[in-house]
């Protein structure tokens, strides 16, 4: 998943022409940057209305004069979803933010447990086998 965001991302600056990171982000660390290209995409404010498992990963909060400063976020929270997506909402409608926002898709912890348990019947102990296999070297 990390290398399909990744790829999304670079085909999406060489097609649009666009820089990923404009705009005044307030706590663009190199990191932070690195973890949003990996995990989220730039999508439509009406994306994140309509779809309740797509969370936002940028605020928006404007200051006392009227200037719009754009906050990355690194782990989105379920909590307080709806007024980040409404804030962001607002920027767009007013021209603040021209070319969408950053956005990732929330996949349930279900589908991890799941697969791992499908695969732990069907393959068996995975780190036991790796160990084992490693002091067999040895």
């Amino acid at each position: 998943m990390t290398f399909v965001m990744l790829g999304y991302n670079i085909v999406w600056r060489v097609r649009t022409g666009r820089e990923l990171f404009d705009g005044n982000y307030e706590n663009g660390s190199v990191g932070r940057k690195i973890l949003i290209l990996i995990t989220g995409y730039k999508a439509d404010i009406q994306k994140l209305k309509d779809k309740w498992h797509i969370y936002p990963l940028e605020d928006a909060n404007e200051n006392s004069e009227n200037n719009l400063t754009r906050k990355l976020i690194a782990i989105p929270k379920d909590e307080g979803r709806d007024g980040v997506v409404q804030r962001l909402d607002e920027a767009i409608n007013e021209g603040k933010i021209q070319d969408g926002v950053w956005a990732s898709p929330g996949l349930p912890f279900l589908i991890f447990v799941t697969a791992g348990l499908v695969l732990a019947l069907s393959v068996g102990d995975i780190v036991w086998i790796c160990i084992s296999r490693l002091l067999a070297v040895i």
